[in-house]
Protein backbone atom coordinates (compact mmCIF):
# COMPACT_ATOMS: atom_id res chain seq x y z
CA UNK A 1 0.00 0.00 0.00
CA UNK A 2 1.49 3.12 -0.71
CA UNK A 3 1.79 6.15 1.59
CA UNK A 4 -0.36 9.66 0.12
CA UNK A 5 2.14 11.93 -1.38
CA UNK A 6 3.16 14.45 0.83
CA UNK A 7 1.96 18.30 -0.47
CA UNK A 8 5.13 21.32 -0.77
CA UNK A 9 4.61 24.42 1.05
CA UNK A 10 2.54 26.60 -0.72
CA UNK A 11 4.22 29.90 -2.22
CA UNK A 12 1.87 33.44 -0.69
CA UNK A 13 3.05 36.55 -2.11
CA UNK A 14 1.92 39.77 0.10
CA UNK A 15 1.31 42.84 -2.62
CA UNK A 16 1.34 46.30 -0.63
CA UNK A 17 -2.52 46.69 -0.55
CA UNK A 18 -2.83 43.90 1.68
CA UNK A 19 -0.03 44.83 4.08
CA UNK A 20 0.49 46.79 6.53
CA UNK A 21 3.75 47.89 8.62
CA UNK A 22 4.26 49.87 11.58
CA UNK A 23 7.55 51.36 13.64
CA UNK A 24 6.83 52.08 17.27
CA UNK A 25 9.12 54.51 19.64
CA UNK A 26 9.02 56.13 22.55
CA UNK A 27 9.29 59.91 21.79
CA UNK A 28 10.94 62.61 24.29
CA UNK A 29 9.57 59.62 26.91
CA UNK A 30 6.42 60.86 27.40
CA UNK A 31 4.21 58.67 24.53
CA UNK A 32 5.44 56.37 21.73
CA UNK A 33 4.57 57.11 18.47
CA UNK A 34 3.94 55.06 15.57
CA UNK A 35 5.01 55.59 12.10
CA UNK A 36 3.56 53.59 9.06
CA UNK A 37 5.57 52.42 6.09
CA UNK A 38 3.46 52.74 2.89
CA UNK A 39 4.72 50.48 1.00
CA UNK A 40 5.94 47.21 1.84
CA UNK A 41 5.75 43.83 0.04
CA UNK A 42 6.75 39.86 1.24
CA UNK A 43 6.37 36.13 0.61
CA UNK A 44 6.42 33.13 2.72
CA UNK A 45 5.84 29.80 2.11
CA UNK A 46 2.91 28.01 4.15
CA UNK A 47 1.73 24.18 5.11
CA UNK A 48 -1.92 24.58 5.74
CA UNK A 49 -1.24 20.32 7.07
CA UNK A 50 1.35 21.44 9.89
CA UNK A 51 0.44 25.34 10.19
CA UNK A 52 3.89 25.92 9.43
CA UNK A 53 5.52 28.80 7.46
CA UNK A 54 9.47 29.00 6.13
CA UNK A 55 10.98 31.09 3.82
CA UNK A 56 9.62 34.58 4.87
CA UNK A 57 11.00 37.50 3.03
CA UNK A 58 9.41 41.12 3.72
CA UNK A 59 10.73 44.75 2.28
CA UNK A 60 9.74 47.52 3.61
CA UNK A 61 10.58 51.03 1.45
CA UNK A 62 12.07 53.06 4.29
CA UNK A 63 11.26 56.20 2.33
CA UNK A 64 7.98 55.66 2.24
CA UNK A 65 7.83 55.77 6.16
CA UNK A 66 4.54 58.54 7.14
CA UNK A 67 3.70 60.07 10.12
CA UNK A 68 1.38 62.39 12.07
CA UNK A 69 4.23 64.85 12.49
CA UNK A 70 6.51 65.80 9.43
CA UNK A 71 8.89 66.79 11.89
CA UNK A 72 9.04 63.81 13.75
CA UNK A 73 8.86 62.10 10.54
CA UNK A 74 11.70 63.75 9.53
CA UNK A 75 13.72 63.31 12.63
CA UNK A 76 12.85 59.69 12.51
CA UNK A 77 13.92 59.18 8.74
CA UNK A 78 17.01 60.59 9.90
CA UNK A 79 17.67 58.35 12.32
CA UNK A 80 16.74 55.31 10.43
CA UNK A 81 18.98 56.49 7.46
CA UNK A 82 16.72 56.57 4.82
CA UNK A 83 18.81 58.08 2.41
CA UNK A 84 21.51 55.67 2.75
CA UNK A 85 19.43 52.73 3.37
CA UNK A 86 16.37 53.00 1.67
CA UNK A 87 15.28 49.43 2.17
CA UNK A 88 14.61 47.38 5.67
CA UNK A 89 14.52 43.63 5.13
CA UNK A 90 13.32 40.90 7.09
CA UNK A 91 14.13 37.45 5.91
CA UNK A 92 13.44 33.80 8.26
CA UNK A 93 13.97 31.19 6.06
CA UNK A 94 13.47 28.20 8.66
CA UNK A 95 10.42 26.56 9.13
CA UNK A 96 8.04 27.05 12.06
CA UNK A 97 5.15 25.51 13.54
CA UNK A 98 1.88 27.65 14.72
CA UNK A 99 1.09 25.89 18.22
CA UNK A 100 -2.62 26.83 19.02
CA UNK A 101 -2.18 29.77 16.58
CA UNK A 102 1.10 31.31 17.83
CA UNK A 103 4.70 31.10 16.99
CA UNK A 104 7.95 32.96 17.68
CA UNK A 105 10.09 33.21 14.18
CA UNK A 106 13.45 33.97 14.01
CA UNK A 107 14.21 36.23 12.06
CA UNK A 108 17.08 38.63 10.66
CA UNK A 109 16.65 42.44 10.11
CA UNK A 110 18.57 44.24 7.94
CA UNK A 111 18.17 48.42 8.94
CA UNK A 112 20.53 50.75 8.96
CA UNK A 113 22.92 49.24 6.94
CA UNK A 114 23.17 46.43 9.11
CA UNK A 115 21.75 42.63 9.95
CA UNK A 116 20.34 41.71 13.30
CA UNK A 117 18.72 38.22 14.69
CA UNK A 118 15.40 39.73 16.04
CA UNK A 119 12.36 37.30 17.30
CA UNK A 120 9.14 38.15 16.48
CA UNK A 121 5.73 36.90 18.25
CA UNK A 122 3.60 35.82 15.56
CA UNK A 123 -0.02 34.97 15.06
CA UNK A 124 -2.22 32.67 12.33
CA UNK A 125 -5.31 35.32 11.90
CA UNK A 126 -6.88 33.04 9.43
CA UNK A 127 -6.35 30.75 6.42
CA UNK A 128 -9.27 30.75 4.12
CA UNK A 129 -10.36 32.58 0.02
CA UNK A 130 -10.00 35.48 -0.26
CA UNK A 131 -11.80 37.68 -2.65
CA UNK A 132 -8.67 39.54 -3.33
CA UNK A 133 -7.64 36.57 -5.61
CA UNK A 134 -4.79 34.10 -5.52
CA UNK A 135 -2.94 32.92 -8.46
CA UNK A 136 -2.42 36.15 -11.44
CA UNK A 137 -5.63 34.91 -13.07
CA UNK A 138 -7.97 33.96 -10.29
CA UNK A 139 -11.05 36.25 -9.55
CA UNK A 140 -10.44 34.56 -5.54
CA UNK A 141 -8.08 32.65 -3.87
CA UNK A 142 -5.90 30.66 -0.82
CA UNK A 143 -4.94 33.28 1.26
CA UNK A 144 -3.02 33.11 4.93
CA UNK A 145 -3.19 36.42 7.45
CA UNK A 146 -0.13 36.53 9.54
CA UNK A 147 0.56 39.21 12.21
CA UNK A 148 4.13 39.68 13.47
CA UNK A 149 5.87 42.09 16.12
CA UNK A 150 9.18 42.12 17.04
CA UNK A 151 11.32 44.51 19.10
CA UNK A 152 14.74 45.27 19.00
CA UNK A 153 17.59 47.99 20.69
CA UNK A 154 17.80 50.40 17.84
CA UNK A 155 21.91 50.85 19.42
CA UNK A 156 22.54 47.29 17.86
CA UNK A 157 21.96 48.54 14.26
CA UNK A 158 24.24 51.72 15.04
CA UNK A 159 21.35 54.58 15.28
CA UNK A 160 22.42 56.85 17.74
CA UNK A 161 20.87 59.95 18.85
CA UNK A 162 20.80 63.30 17.16
CA UNK A 163 22.84 65.83 18.69
CA UNK A 164 21.12 68.54 18.98
CA UNK A 165 17.85 66.45 20.20
CA UNK A 166 20.18 63.42 22.48
CA UNK A 167 17.33 61.76 23.74
CA UNK A 168 14.86 61.90 21.83
CA UNK A 169 13.68 58.68 20.71
CA UNK A 170 13.91 55.48 22.97
CA UNK A 171 16.38 52.67 22.81
CA UNK A 172 13.54 49.86 21.91
CA UNK A 173 12.04 49.90 18.80
CA UNK A 174 9.18 47.58 17.61
CA UNK A 175 8.09 46.30 14.09
CA UNK A 176 4.49 45.09 13.57
CA UNK A 177 3.55 43.38 10.42
CA UNK A 178 0.23 42.72 8.90
CA UNK A 179 -0.01 40.57 5.79
CA UNK A 180 -2.50 39.01 4.25
CA UNK A 181 -0.65 36.69 1.38
CA UNK A 182 -2.62 35.49 -1.27
CA UNK A 183 -1.49 31.38 -2.94
CA UNK A 184 0.68 31.95 -6.21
Amino acid sequence: MSQPAHAEPATYYVPPPQFSAALQVMDLGFANMFALFQNATGSFSFDESDKSMSHLRVALDATSLTSGNSGSQQELMGLLGVMQNQEIRVTAPDSVSFKEGKADVKATVTLHGTSKPVTFEAVLNHVGKSPHGGGMWSSEGGAVGISLKGSFKRADFGMSDDPETPGRFGDTMTLMLEMQGLQQ
